[in-house]
């Protein structure tokens, strides 16, 4: 059998998406709990940032599995207002 060069063909190509672009565009978050991923890109900080914020208790979060955590967008938008590290103006 011969290997083709291609491993995906261009109907069934797959593009990456950002975690959260309709919500992005609009400055709205999502109605459904967020992964730290998506929380950091909505606010324009990295990831660890966002987890150091939950450790530190500065942002409230629920547990989502062994070691998963979650946000409400609700918990998110009050963490901004409180002064979290943001890129969004």
């Amino acid at each position: 059998m011969k290997r083709s060069a291609f491993t995906e063909s261009l109907h069934t190509k797959s593009e990456e998406q950002s975690p959260m672009p309709p919500a992005r565009m609009y400055g709205e978050l999502p109605n459904r709990l967020l992964t730290a991923m998506e929380v950091a890109a909505f606010i324009g900080c990295h990831e660890e940032t966002v987890r150091r914020a939950y450790l530190r208790g500065l942002l409230t979060s629920q547990r989502f599995g062994v070691r998963g955590r979650r946000f409400y967008p609700r918990d998110v938008l009050d963490w901004i207002a409180r002064g979290a590290p943001t890129r969004v103006t």
